[in-house]
């Protein structure tokens, strides 16, 4: 993919908020998607190794309550602040629950804890939090989806303290390739998925020290062209703007199944669909604070002379 110029509209086709609330909320009621519990988990082993300094975590990001549990297990004893379009109640995790436990037996009577709720926040609005407040910010599936992840990094940079760390995954260009002819036949467009060096260099303009990032490609296989139409529905769909609510037609929905039917491998018999992964993580750096005074090495000015 070829690097574009960053710029307040990073998206080649503009991303539609609206759009996006919609299928969120659609799907938040649903059974936990396969493949956002499975980048959880990744994202989850490969922050293993991260030691953010004390303090809260802020999840921003393609939000399951099923998929919360992991990760509030790894950063156990942090306070969570959990932003999602609407409000939603959220599970206990169990890590809390023996936490709890132990100590009501201290403390007889202690209460045990109460589910709590996603803060409701509108995409791309500033989150209600102090700067320098929070150690880190965890976002599955979600940059590729915003309408400005300049913004969201922003955010993130400005509630962070100083070496704090944000973590995140997102779907990277090749995602959903196999599903490009299909587009053109129906007069659809796919998003367009940034690479991880174009998040990178984005990582590195907001503010961020030394963004690290990784990729990785899935390839799921589908016994039918509908099932591989469902879950991309779920995993992504359609949320540009300009858009077309689905696939208007049983004559369109067949010419689709049809595309997808020519993609099956003859030796396994089995649809595939690519999905390519970026992980980032990076830190935010305590800046020294500018001086005007400047220093001079002794043997700059030995030898010299005052005038008369």
């Amino acid at each position: 993919m070829a690097s574009r110029t960053m710029s307040s509209q990073f998206w080649k086709i503009p991303r539609s908020n609206a759009a996006l609330v919609h299928q969120w909320s659609r799907r938040v009621h649903q059974p936990l998607p396969f493949i956002l519990e499975e980048v959880n988990q990744r994202m989850v082993n490969r922050a293993q190794i991260m030691r953010p300094v004390e303090g809260g975590v802020v999840h921003q990001g393609w939000l399951h309550p099923s998929a919360l549990l992991p990760v509030k297990t790894l950063f156990v004893g942090r306070a969570f602040s959990v932003f999602a379009p609407k409000a939603i109640d959220l599970p206990v995790a169990q890590v809390e629950q023996a936490a709890a436990s132990f100590l009501a037996k201290l403390w007889p009577g202690r209460a045990a804890p109460k589910p709590s709720a996603a803060i409701p926040l509108s995409i791309n609005s500033p989150l209600p939090l102090p700067n320098e407040s929070q150690a880190m910010v965890w976002s599955p599936l979600w940059l590729h989806a915003a309408g400005d992840p300049g913004q969201c990094l922003s955010e993130w940079l400005r509630v962070l303290k100083p070496e704090g760390g944000v973590f995140f995954s997102c779907f990277g260009p090749d995602t959903g390739r196999e599903l490009q002819a299909v587009a053109q036949v129906l007069g659809e467009s796919l998003p367009d998925f940034a690479d991880m060096h174009d998040l990178g260099d984005l990582m590195s303009k907001q503010g961020f020290s030394d963004p690290v990032m990784e990729m990785e490609k899935l390839t799921l296989t589908y016994s039918s062209p509908a099932k591989l139409l469902d879950d991309w529905r779920a995993l992504s769909g359609n949320h540009l703007e300009p858009r077309q609510k689905g696939l208007r037609t049983p004559r369109q929905l067949e010419k689709a199944l049809q595309g997808l039917e020519q993609l099956r491998n003859p030796e396994t018999g089995r649809i595939p669909l690519t999905l390519e992964l970026i992980y980032g993580h990076a830190w935010k750096v305590k800046r020294k604070p500018k001086t005007d005074v400047a220093t001079v090495k002794i043997s700059d000015i030995k030898g010299r002379k005052g005038s008369n």
